[in-house]
């Protein structure tokens, strides 16, 4: 079993190195590229799976919510594993509400992005959706979102703001790992959500303020939340806006 494995992975690993790159996509409307998963339904990904990727896409990115190829209607759904990978001259992406999922490492070394547009549809984002996005100053994460998963802000070192929604139980591993700019977090779970210890390395709890709901002593009985300040906030949680530059440091 174990010689089998070894001829697989030796197969895979020749194959890899004679092809220079591999085709991801199915078809390209208007600069963006799409993987077909339904009948109806399309995700976005990347034009290569290889680090030629890194020049697909540019400048600002609108994901429209519907594309026509062949004279039939697909709607935009999600974005793919890696889809916007290593793509470091884009500086700005909005997102549909069509969208529901962020697949894991989609916006991966996205290093010139300072902005997303993210929309409430989004239920889902993937393992280390935005690491290496060094650029990227805020970030309000739809309701709907019930686990950061590990690695997704590793490395936003121009991080200041993040709002986490009452919906979120858990934070994983190094999530928030390297945001060595973080200062304020906004998070409306009345209980604590649970978080690996390692969730937030590297961020310095003695300037950054965790801005809660009333029950305050819910995360001051937690092992990690109790190193940060902790305040309650006093707007509704609709109202909150991060005022942080948009623009790194």
């Amino acid at each position: 079993m174990k010689r089998t494995l070894i001829t697989f992975f030796v197969t895979v690993a020749t194959l890899f190195a004679a092809t220079p790159y591999a085709v991801a996509y199915d078809c390209e409307v208007d600069g963006i590229y799409y993987s077909r998963i339904s009948a109806t339904e399309v995700e976005v990904t990347n034009k290569v799976f290889s680090d030629q990727n890194h020049a697909a896409y540019t400048g600002t990115i609108n994901i429209p919510a519907t594309i026509t190829y062949n004279g039939k209607t697909f709607n935009v759904v999600s974005i793919g594993d890696y889809a916007f990978r290593d793509c470091a001259s884009i500086t700005s992406i909005t997102i549909p509400n069509t969208i529901t999922a962020i697949k894991s490492f989609a916006f991966f070394n996205c290093s010139s992005m300072t902005s997303v547009n993210m929309p409430a549809s989004v239920q889902e984002i993937g393992m280390g959706a935005f690491e290496g996005c060094s650029s990227l100053t805020q970030m309000v994460l739809p309701k709907g979102i019930l686990v950061i998963e590990n690695e997704t802000f590793f490395g936003c070192k121009s991080l200041k703001g993040v709002v986490i929604p009452a919906s979120v139980t858990n934070i994983g591993e190094e999530a928030f790992s390297r945001c060595t700019s973080l200062i304020s977090i906004y998070c409306l779970a009345k209980t604590a959500p649970e978080c690996e210890p390692n969730a937030f390395s590297k961020v310095d709890r003695t300037w950054c303020t965790v801005y809660v709901p009333s029950n305050i002593k819910s995360y001051k009985d937690n092992a990690m939340w109790r190193e940060f300040f902790i305040e309650e906030y006093t707007e509704k949680s609709d109202d909150i806006k991060l005022d942080v530059p948009t623009s790194s440091n």
